[in-house]
């Protein structure tokens, strides 16, 4: 992690314009790759969108972040790259570069909602209803129904996941709500196929491994092939220049550590608390030895006779 690395922010902000890059799984960073005033980055963003919705698109505006509140008391959202397209469709794209260990599924519903009721104008007849896309891309495995996929499930299972609304024989509604997840780790297996990789398949290799010098080959090799992806290299190339950029970058590196680390001590003292109990009924059931006990809950002789 950042702070382990360097002795702070400022000393880590020098890797600025050395030729090393940003992280693009970093939210900041992954907002300035695609909202740059610039020709690469705004290429970049429809080059994504395009191979994200499965249609070119020639055009697209990067709007406002917030969704408005129209009454109290409602749940504010905050997009992180919401898009208005050449044909009105909409789209909000997002990276999640940690799990935060919410339901993702059901907080993609609910935002996806939200975006078609924000750009949907009061008045209009529902045959103007816009198609609306909530493109989430995860840099960790999603939980389906509770339960994490792991690398033996992730060989079998999509690196694209597509959602809409379809009755149980796969009849559709009106396809108005889309929702896309992306998993990044699941892109690591697709890196010996990149010629027959669907476009935002081979996007995921390039936002899991743009930044890794140990993967350079395969990121030229796919930058050489798909001028969208080149466009995304330059534009990661350009903002990593920026001494801004990489203070955020350290201060979201601290601020995940802190967090986990918090985690990690309050469930160390979850386990604690609990071996702690579990000796005290052993020791008050009398059946074995306080070195028995010790053994058995992992807890110290010294810790034993303090209860």
């Amino acid at each position: 992690m950042a702070e382990e690395l360097f002795k702070g922010e400022n000393e880590y902000a020098d890797q600025a314009g050395t030729g090393k890059l940003l992280n693009p799984r970093i939210d900041s960073t992954f907002k300035a790759l695609f909202t740059q005033k610039t020709k690469e980055s705004e290429d970049a963003l429809k080059s994504f969108l395009s191979a994200a919705i499965e249609r070119r698109v020639m055009g697209c505006t990067v709007t406002a972040n917030d969704a408005p509140i129209e009454y109290a008391g409602q749940r504010g959202v905050s997009y992180d790259i919401a898009c208005e397209l050449d044909d009105g469709t909409v789209a909000d794209v997002e990276m999640q570069a940690f799990n935060q260990k919410y339901d993702y599924g059901r907080r993609a519903e609910y935002q996806v909602a939200r975006l078609e009721a924000t750009y949907f104008t009061k008045g209009s007849p529902w045959e103007m209803v816009p198609t609306v896309y909530q493109i989430s891309i995860l840099d960790f495995y999603y939980r389906v129904d509770g339960v994490e996929s792991d690398e033996k499930d992730a060989e079998a299972a999509p690196v694209v996941s597509r959602f809409a609304m379809r009755t149980k024989d796969g009849r559709e509604l009106a396809n108005a709500l889309n929702v896309i997840f992306v998993e990044l780790p699941k892109a690591l297996r697709l890196e010996g196929s990149l010629d027959s990789n669907t476009d935002l398949e081979n996007w995921a290799i390039f936002l899991k491994d743009a930044d890794n010098p140990e993967k350079k080959d395969i990121i030229d090799r796919l930058t050489s092939k798909e001028e969208g992806l080149m466009q995304a290299q330059k534009s990661l190339s350009s903002i990593s220049n920026n001494r801004d950029l990489w203070i955020a970058q350290f201060r979201q590196d601290v601020y995940e550590t802190d967090r986990i680390s918090g985690l990690y001590a309050a469930e160390k003292r979850g386990e604690i608390a609990n071996a702690r109990a579990v000796a005290r009924n052993l020791l008050t059931m009398g059946v074995l030895t306080r070195e028995q006990v010790a053994k058995a809950t992992g807890l110290s002789i010294d810790e034993i006779a303090s209860l």
